[in-house]
């Protein structure tokens, strides 16, 4: 049983120590050995402990710990046991305690093979062994009596019970996410297959935060998780990879989706977390990524999407345009046999998507003459109701109109006419308004607003929504004296051309199109070095960027006049979602 002391930094990290006593580093007898701090600087750490927030621990690792035994039932203490990664070929060694225990405590996700050696024992060989992240396996082996040269070999059952921790929650593995056809190529549409996870989310693309921006979907258009877990708050989740803080301060939802074939593994624990988690009460997601191995491996993709292939939406006119276009590849292998690895990845997309306005009601022809006579209810009767309201507008329409108005006077009523328009009994007869009479801001408005093309209104599907998205990603790992070294570093651009940007103040008729452009950037460092048999150090460095444009009017970039855009009053919102730098040490 290890102990934990945690001092928390905030977003600037934390430190971790764990402390296995020597002779029993799994022992029910293991007691914290608490450091020696100066006090001053116990009190400065508090205070500024004060000012920062504390950082959650995403575990990136997993561990395999056990009881070695021979077929008597006797433990066998100071056996050798070793655990050797398939892909890489990295070994980590460790060996039994007094009481036949052994504990790795920090072994990268991946395939293992596991060896058991003592002397008067055949050599006990367990083989096919999947760990997975944050997975705590307790595999105990059983010796019989023999030569060294001797091997009994067992092949692992994929299906464990965790009898360590106690959280809820599931591993989903990149295999199982290519295997199925999602539409947009993201981890975050696989959330709500677990238990207790809401499929939908109520932060909508019309709702507006206070930073006034909608939801910040990442890669533009993709699911950022927002989705509430057990209950809580859609803005409880936290979101990490490789251990690395990956949300936007906005909504909460993660600001870095990588390429799908890159993921090697995600877990979302949904309850029950273990004291190491703080902060959210939501779902814990954890994403690891792929690493290189021995051998050269790579694959490439090209998904499509195409208008031919579509049929046309029941309440427009014309099918729109669905072109859509995700391609890239994955490339991983060695620099150093056995030593250090690199793997790349890159997925570009190129979206055009004609956005189906449904019905919206507009001006009919006549209306844009001025002649409501068309304006009336189920029963016949005319929408125009109401009276002249104050003396000025009183005044002003008559000056408009060249006859006399008069406070009070109703707009209009069934059967009014000119004659009685003119005479003082309504202000427009026959419904019909002349245009000498409209102001100068309607009559410059109704130029861009569109005139009916059918019989409810105007419906079109011919303006495009477009998307370009380029996101890559590539990670170094090193086994080295100073430990496992790892690098990642994960690069996302886009820009979304929105024609109907309604939450941002837009409209809902073509010619209002608005540009959304965003960048994502993460960079994760770590350290995982065995000290002795007792003593694991990890740790880690991160730095995350996330920032996005909204609300720049499309026809600065597209429509010039003299060199100068049309529209010299743009407002531009650039809005910085999270800047994030933490450091943590694990002992």
């Amino acid at each position: 049983m290890e102990t934990e002391l945690v001092v928390y930094l905030g977003p600037l990290g934390w430190t971790r120590l764990t402390a296995f006593p020597r002779g029993a580093p799994q022992q029910k007898e293991s007691r914290l050995r608490p450091p020696k701090i100066n006090p001053g600087f116990a009190i400065k750490l508090a205070c500024f402990s004060l000012f920062l927030t504390a950082a959650a621990w995403a575990a990136v690792a997993g561990s395999i710990s056990g009881t070695v035994r021979d077929s008597s039932g006797s433990v066998v203490p100071n056996a050798d046991v070793t655990a050797r990664e398939l892909d890489t070929g990295i070994t980590y060694e460790t060996h039994t305690d007094a009481t036949g225990i052994y504990t790795l405590p920090v072994l990268p996700v991946g395939r293992y093979e596991l060896d058991v050696r003592a002397t008067g024992f055949q050599t006990y060989q367990r083989k096919n062994i999947v760990l997975d992240t944050d997975a705590a396996l307790t595999l105990n082996a059983t010796l019989e009596i023999g030569q060294l040269t001797e091997t009994v070999s067992v092949s692992d059952n994929t299906m464990h019970v965790e009898t360590v921790s106690t959280q809820l929650g599931e591993v989903i593995s990149g295999h199982q996410m290519t295997a199925v056809p999602l539409n947009g190529r993201s981890f975050t549409d696989l959330l709500s297959l677990q238990p207790g996870v809401a499929p939908s989310t109520t932060i909508g693309s019309s709702a507006v935060q206070d930073v006034g921006a909608t939801i910040l979907d990442p890669s533009g258009t993709l699911n950022p998780g927002t989705i509430s877990v057990n209950g809580q708050r859609e803005t409880s989740n936290y979101f990490s990879v490789n251990g690395s803080d990956a949300e936007e301060d906005v909504n909460a939802g993660t600001a870095i989706i990588p390429n799908l074939d890159a993921i090697a593994e995600f877990r979302i624990a949904t309850s029950n977390f273990d004291a190491e988690y703080g902060e959210f009460s939501g779902g814990q997601v954890s994403v690891v990524t792929k690493s290189g191995s021995n051998g050269l491996h790579g694959s490439a993709f090209d998904f499509l999407r195409n208008t031919d292939l579509d049929a046309r939406n029941y309440f427009s006119p014309t099918r729109g345009t669905y072109q859509q276009n995700q391609f890239g590849g994955t490339m991983g292998g060695p620099i150093r046999h056995d030593k250090v690895f690199y793997f790349l990845d890159y997925q570009g997309t190129r979206q055009a998507q004609g956005i189906d306005t449904g019905e919206i009601s507009v001006p009919s022809n006549a209306d844009r003459t001025g002649d409501l006579s068309d304006l009336v209810d189920s029963n016949g009767n005319s929408l125009l109701t109401g009276t002249v309201g104050g003396p000025y507008f009183a005044s002003l329409l008559t000056q408009k109109l060249g006859y006399t108005i008069t406070q009070g006077e109703p707009y209009y009523f069934s059967g009014c006419s000119q004659t009685d328009a003119q005479s003082g009994q309504c202000v427009f007869g026959n419904a019909q308004i002349p245009q000498s009479a409209w102001s100068v801001p309607a009559q410059r408005m109704l130029q861009y607003i569109p005139a009916p093309n059918n019989a409810n209104g105007f419906a079109t599907s011919a303006y495009n929504q477009t998307v370009r998205d380029d996101k890559a990603g590539g990670r170094i790992d090193a086994n080295t004296r100073w430990g496992l070294l790892s690098a990642y570093y994960f690069f996302d651009d886009f820009n979304l051309d929105n024609p109907y940007p309604t939450a941002q103040s837009g409209a809902s008729v073509p010619g209002f199109n608005s540009l959304t452009t965003g960048r994502a950037q993460l960079l994760a460092l770590s350290d995982t070095k065995v000290i002795n048999a007792n003593t694991v150090n990890e740790t880690h460095l991160s730095y995350l960027r996330g920032i996005y444009f909204q609300q720049v009017p499309g026809s600065v970039f597209k429509h010039r006049r003299g060199g100068q855009p049309l529209q010299p009053r743009a407002q531009l919102r650039a809005i910085l979602v999270r800047r994030q730098t933490q450091l943590r040490s694990q002992l």
